[in-house]
């Protein structure tokens, strides 16, 4: 029985031993850790405009500096940017572009003016006479910088405008194509224009007078700011580049 029990203990011994020496026997490596550390981006703009003094009085020949400018912050992700903006009382004003359009014959218009709905649908169609609409009221805008983003709502709104009256505002929504991919980078600025005013060749007549457009005997191009103020509300918004390929994505991912 002794031998018995000296043998399986010998035998749980050399077990041991086997199986330590296989455990130690195994190659073994471990590398260095691999860190991956990640910096939170971020898009930041800036609207502002430095030449605007806050007061204006509309007349013919008058023109005020008005440059809104958007800036890139210096530590901001490369972005598109978009310029809003917002006009009241802006049937009586595109009436009076109008009026005075073809009163002058701009754009190689002649006639009569046709009213606002089919004059914001010719405006629409033809970019040089758009342009040069545009550019009698407003300084150096750089039309090449600028992409009408909302060019069907606003021949929509147009066509909704039976009466000439003035629904509470349109909106304009421009994204700028000036830079490279059509994006900005950081510390990077665009100014949309420098000023706006009424031209010298609007008269009183435009107004509410025998060159003024009418329906059923009412002034549709009386731009009267005494009984109302007009107002152009101007907001900038930014998106990332990243991810986007065009600015029509960047748009709708935007807007909506």
């Amino acid at each position: 029985m002794k031998k018995k029990i000296l043998a399986l203990c010998l035998a749980a011994t050399l077990a041991a031993t086997a199986i330590a020496g296989g455990t130690l026997a195994w190659f073994t490596d471990t590398t260095d850790a691999a860190v991956n550390t990640f910096t939170m981006g971020s898009v930041k703009i800036a609207l502002e405009e430095p030449s605007w003094e806050g007061d204006a009085t509309l007349m013919p020949g008058v023109r005020f500096d008005k440059d809104p400018t958007i800036t890139v912050d210096e530590k901001s992700q490369d972005a598109y940017v978009f310029l809003k903006i917002e006009l009241n009382k802006y049937v009586s004003l595109v009436n009076l572009m109008g009026v005075d359009a073809y009163k002058n014959q701009i754009g190689g218009l002649q006639g009569e003016y046709p009213g606002f709905t089919q004059f914001v649908e010719m405006l629409s169609a033809d970019k040089a006479l758009r342009q040069a609409v545009l550019d009698r009221w407003f300084t150096d805008i750089d039309h090449s910088a600028w992409k009408v983003m909302n060019l069907a709502e606003i021949q929509a709104a147009a066509a909704g405008v039976a009466d000439q009256s003035n629904p509470a505002k349109l909106t304009v929504v421009l994204g700028c194509i000036r830079g490279e991919a059509d994006t900005l980078s950081g510390g990077e600025s665009v100014t949309f224009m420098t000023g706006f005013g009424m031209p010298a060749t609007v008269t009183a007549s435009m107004f509410d007078g025998e060159d003024a457009y009418r329906i059923d005997g009412v002034s549709k191009s009386n731009f009267n700011t005494d009984a109302a103020p007009f107002k152009m509300t101007f907001t900038a918004y930014a998106i990332q580049k990243a991810g986007l390929d065009t600015i029509d994505a960047a748009y709708t991912a935007l807007f909506g």
